[in-house]
């Protein structure tokens, strides 16, 4: 066979790719991975006894947000980065935007209370159990994720596992929310927003070798 018709042989039988399937299988896989988090949660550390009248709180609310916009934002982040030819990196700013809110927010709770008081509302009684837990739950998000990016072509493994590491870490975090007794805004961006980056370091370390073809 000569090579023009190789050439002609093959375009005839060429589809274009279905990106739409992989943005969606992302957002899917997204909330299923949330959705059993939070049931393996509720089974293990259990929900705090006053969920439902604290649920409509704002320190709560703040909670669900902070970790929730920070999932959604990597999620298109990381969906973006297992399609060559874009250019996700240029998103990435965009996840600290959360975290630069709750952090003014933070300060200005510091700096309207007495000194004395900062110790609890940063500390709060469970810091070292957010510290930990958050980072144990984003564990199942995050297998979740490594599988659909095995599925794309992901051309900067550091960038997906960084984007993963950081959609898992705030689905983790709506999930911890659920249990966390601690309602200030200090220990929120502080302790939620360590736990969060703990996960996106160890991601983007980890998933490059797993990446790897």
């Amino acid at each position: 066979m000569k090579t023009d018709e190789l050439i002609s042989l093959m375009a005839a039988s060429h589809q274009p790719v279905d990106t739409g399937r992989l943005r969606h299988a992302t957002w899917l896989a997204a909330a299923v991975a949330l959705s059993v988090t939070a049931m393996v949660l509720v089974n293990t550390l259990g929900v705090r006894p006053d969920l439902a009248a604290a649920i409509m709180t704002m320190p709560v609310i703040a909670k669900l947000l902070f970790g929730g916009s920070i999932a959604m934002i990597s999620l298109i982040l990381f969906q973006q980065s297992l399609r060559p030819g874009l250019q996700p990196r240029r998103l990435l700013p965009l996840a600290a935007i959360p975290v630069a809110l709750i952090a003014g927010f933070a300060l200005l709770t510091l700096a309207q209370a007495p000194a004395e008081q900062w110790n609890t509302l940063i500390f709060g009684r469970y810091w070292r159990s957010c510290l930990f837990n958050v980072p144990l739950y984003a564990l199942l998000p995050l297998a979740v994720l490594l599988l659909l990016a095995r599925r794309g072509a992901p051309i900067d493994g550091r960038l997906t596992g960084a984007s993963a590491g950081l959609a898992s870490g705030g689905l983790a975090a709506v999930a911890y929310a659920l249990h966390c007794p601690d309602d200030t805004i200090p220990f929120l961006a502080i302790w939620y927003t360590l736990a969060v980056a703990l996960v996106a370091g160890i991601s983007t370390l980890a998933l490059p070798r797993l990446l790897r073809w």
